[in-house]
């Protein structure tokens, strides 16, 4: 071999050192800072860390675990109407308040809770570590569930529920499947904030213990399968309830919704036109299923 060909051996062997060196380093500073790939994250550092942040040395002030919203035309609106938001831009920051300009890429950063906590911050939460419950809970905003069904989605905070509400994504373990269409939302019990955290929600509570971590006095479940048509009669609050609360009952497959009503000492639950066509429904399938003539009268 030439000396010219030595030397351009030896070239080549050192540059593909270097590269290798190169890859292996960047590789491994995205093990250390997961998630860093969305653009608030490289302006602001990690969701999770900005909400658990410690503002000085000898304070804990922290607003709870956080994570990231990243849906196109994401805004603070997504995080709800009271829970610390930051945006993309660090010089448009929120207190949840509407924001009239989404963020340039479509991302926001979502806090747990609505203002300063005293607190030790909580441990960091990697993606697919909480349950929408457990972010509720840790804002002190009483239980929570995730509402809406893969693959056409469509839940609506303004109309499925009557508590603090965000979009759902994949951080929580309990989003189940993406949805093709619409979004899922976290559904939080309480629409304000406790001034404590809320204790950690059991796997199925009743619609009644729902009620009860929102502050209310009692809860119903109204909406009879198949058809379901639950309604919310004047309740003072109103959820579109899931198979997560343990008194759910059969699926709706003929389309319909059940619901989740909480009332408080001073309503009497409604004994109405809606209890008498629940009965008859109750009547009439009961019939169906023994064969007998369909008697309602």
């Amino acid at each position: 071999m030439s000396p010219r060909a030595r030397v351009a051996a030896a070239c080549t062997a050192a540059l593909v050192v270097v590269t290798v060196c190169a890859l292996v380093a960047l590789r491994g500073a995205a093990r250390a800072q997961p998630g860093a790939s969305s653009a608030d994250e490289k302006l602001l550092g990690s969701c999770d860390e900005l909400c658990r942040m410690i503002r000085s040395l000898n304070s804990t002030d922290n607003w709870g675990n956080g994570y990231v919203i990243g849906t196109h035309d994401a805004s603070c609106d997504d995080c709800g109407t009271g829970r610390r938001c930051f945006t993309a831009d660090p010089t448009k920051q929120s207190d949840g308040e509407p924001m009239a300009d989404a963020p340039v890429n479509g991302d926001v950063c979502c806090c747990a809770r609505t203002s300063v906590s005293g607190v030790p911050p909580p441990p960091p939460a990697p993606d697919g570590s909480l349950r929408c419950a457990d972010f509720c809970a840790e804002g002190g905003f009483g239980y929570g569930m995730v509402i809406g069904t893969a693959p056409y989605c469509g839940a609506s905070c303004s109309s499925d529920c009557a508590g603090e509400c965000s979009t759902a994504t994949d951080f929580f373990k309990d989003h189940g499947h993406e949805c093709m269409t619409g979004a899922k939302r976290c559904c939080c019990a309480r629409k304000t904030a406790a001034a404590e955290p809320t204790p950690r929600m059991p796997d199925h509570p009743s619609c009644n213990d729902w009620c009860l971590s929102a502050g209310y006095a009692r809860g119903d479940m109204k909406g009879t399968a198949p058809a379901c048509n639950g309604k919310c009669d004047g309740a003072p609050a109103c959820f579109t309830a899931t198979s997560t609360l343990s008194d759910y009952g059969d699926s709706c497959f003929l389309g319909g919704i059940k619901k989740c009503r909480c009332w408080s000492d001073a309503e009497a639950e409604p004994n109405d036109k809606t209890k008498n066509e629940d009965a008859q429904l109750t009547r009439q399938l009961d019939a169906h299923a023994a064969g007998l003539p369909n008697r309602t009268e």
